[in-house]
């Protein structure tokens, strides 16, 4: 089975996305700006860019980012390959709310209901199961695409940033954010962006710059840490890079 349908990483994920400061992390100590990711990735960078019509959350995975997105934006399309977290995406919409568990330790957890902002005008979102290196044909075209820890689980980096070539607006603009942890078990090693060929390193975002090079401008970079909570005393801490493009040809 897919471990992204899994119970354990929506529940997961659900918190990462929805969960309170305290639900992620309740230790006075801590890398508490790593917390609120999802909506960072939109707060950080949408100023930057002026005005957006349509705005696509691709890898979007439960939808907060694209909950934050529809504060500005009036249609946003969130697409995910997991039918879970697309469903719990849908279920936050419908209801404005959502139920999740939260795991404290061993096999104790504590069920946890936690509301989305209601001012967000959940109309505007959109969410649909999808591949992203496989976008039906009628999607069309935005002027913000957004994709948030994303390309290094994709088999084909290069062939997502094809993708993005086609899909956005001339003027529009791309954000990538991920910590580039590549894996053999979601891209095979001859595909990965960081690379290390006679004796000369080529990093991720080096990469991505040669690829998008005659097309997109790169705007900004920056560091972005995020924490995922395993359990009340195991976290994941890791450090996205974030890279803003604009798309000129």
């Amino acid at each position: 089975m897919n471990v992204y349908e899994s119970d354990a990483l929506v529940d997961q994920y659900l918190l990462f996305h929805y969960g309170e400061g305290e639900d992620q992390l309740p230790y006075p100590f801590g890398p508490h700006d790593a917390l609120f990711y999802p909506i960072r990735c939109v707060t950080e960078f949408v100023p930057l860019i002026g005005r957006v019509d349509r705005a696509l959350d691709l890898g979007c995975a439960v939808g907060r980012s694209a909950f934050e997105l529809a504060r500005t934006v009036p249609e946003v399309i969130g697409i995910d390959l997991s039918q879970r977290f697309i469903s719990a995406a849908l279920e936050i919409q419908r209801t404005g709310q959502i139920r999740f568990r939260r795991h404290e330790e061993g096999s104790i957890y504590t069920t946890v209901l936690r509301q989305l902002d209601p001012t967000i005008d959940r109309t505007r979102c959109r969410f649909e199961v999808g591949d992203a290196l496989q976008l039906r044909s009628d999607l069309g075209t935005f002027d913000f695409v957004l994709a948030a820890n994303l390309i290094d689980r994709v088999n084909s980096p290069s062939a997502l940033l094809a993708i993005f070539r086609r899909v956005l607006n001339r003027g529009g603009h791309l954000l990538i954010a991920s910590p580039y942890t590549w894996l053999s078990e979601f891209t095979p090693p001859e595909e990965w962006l960081g690379t290390s060929e006679s004796w000369s390193n080529t990093t991720t975002l080096q990469a991505i710059q040669e690829q998008l090079r005659n097309e997109f401008d790169l705007i900004s970079s920056k560091e972005l840490p995020f924490l995922i909570r395993e359990h009340v005393r195991k976290y994941q801490w890791s450090v996205a890079q974030s890279s803003l493009w604009k798309k000129i040809a």
